[in-house]
């Protein structure tokens, strides 16, 4: 199961690429069934047989929509460009132990998931002043997870959206979800510190992960930018 949920991150695309997506779906699969369901509502109720549209911000006031598995929206090699000098200026400073910020736009993120053609079409941010949306149609057949055939789940795809505050001195261990939902279904917003049944760790701990990765020790959203943090010390 480890080794399905937790492979070794690939050099310049961080938490965005298959093995992410693999992370994504098997962490809110599994919350799922931990959470009483069955692989029939699971199948039926959890998941759809249709993409949702995926809206693509490319810059500050134009957006795109695309559809799962779509890989033909890709941000200009110039900005993917600028915003992976910025990340890779970011971990530069943490690793030199040098307070460092960086301001991400709804507009830099998505470009970074375009980027990659993977994650390519398969998630977006919006950020509306202090609240970021994320929203993900993944086709459950671009994974390469062992139930997705056994149980009849390969012609689905996760439809989900997830709406994230993180005012002053939020982290990794302090970073909360306002509201997430399954193919227009609630689900609990907890599922961060949920603990992944026959797995033992929490979602939480790869967000710490990733964070790590990069040195953020904090950040926060607001007037429609991600703003990350290295401590310095």
């Amino acid at each position: 199961m480890n080794a399905l949920i937790e492979p070794p991150p690939k050099r310049g695309t961080g938490c965005l690429g298959k093995g992410c997506l693999t992370l994504i779906v098997l962490a809110i699969l599994l919350v799922v069934i931990g959470a009483g369901g069955t692989f029939w509502s699971v199948r039926h109720v959890y998941l759809s047989d249709k993409p949702a549209p995926i809206s693509e911000t490319t810059s500050g006031t134009e957006t795109s929509a695309a559809t799962a598995g779509d890989t033909s929206l890709a941000p200009p090699s110039e900005k993917i460009a600028e915003v992976r000098k910025r990340m890779d200026t970011m971990k530069k400073a943490a690793r030199a132990h040098e307070q460092t910020e960086v301001e991400l736009t709804a507009a830099d993120i998505n470009a970074l998931i375009a980027a990659n053609r993977k994650s390519r079409g398969t998630a977006s941010v919006a950020i509306n002043d202090t609240v970021l949306q994320s929203q993900f149609s993944i086709p459950l057949e671009r994974l390469d997870v062992p139930f997705q055939n056994a149980f009849g789940l390969g012609d689905r795809y996760l439809n989900a959206t997830v709406t994230i505050t993180a005012p002053p001195g939020t982290n990794a261990s302090s970073v909360q979800l306002n509201e997430v939902t399954l193919n227009g279904h609630g689900i609990p917003a907890g599922l961060l510190d949920w603990g992944l049944p026959g797995v033992g760790r929490t979602l939480r701990s790869y967000v710490i992960k990733y964070a790590n990765q990069y040195g953020v020790t904090g950040g926060e959203i607001k007037d429609g930018k991600v703003i990350l943090r290295t401590g310095g010390h």
